[in-house]
């Protein structure tokens, strides 16, 4: 998975895991002294439950998950437009290519409406 920003690149894997901004000089003038979390980082499968007897959010809350999908989805319509996309979030909408906001709806057969 690559993500590409006016600043630079970053290339993790399938997942979204061992993310690394490229090329690599950039990844330790960001780094520098800082230690990197990596491969010693483990998933716990406890923490759904401390969460829930501490009443503190989860690391898989549901909070995030809908800028996670909307962030996905306009990934999907870049590609689909075949070219980078400015996304106004507050009003839904693409500002620089109007073409592709016909990406962000979709029409629903009869008795399938929303």
């Amino acid at each position: 998975m690559m993500f590409v920003g006016d600043k630079g690149k970053i290339l993790a894997g399938f997942r979204g895991e061992n993310p690394q901004i490229i090329p690599e000089k950039k990844m330790q003038a960001y780094a520098g002294e800082k230690e990197v979390q990596g491969e010693g980082r483990q998933r716990r499968s406890n923490s759904w439950v401390n969460a829930i007897k501490t009443k503190e959010e989860s690391p898989g809350s549901f909070l995030l998950a809908g800028p996670v999908t909307e962030t996905i989805n306009l990934a999907a319509v870049a590609l689909r437009a075949k070219g980078r996309v400015d996304y106004d979030a507050e009003n839904m909408k693409i500002t620089n290519l109007q073409e592709a906001n016909k990406y962000l709806t979709r029409e629903y057969r009869k008795g399938w409406e929303l």
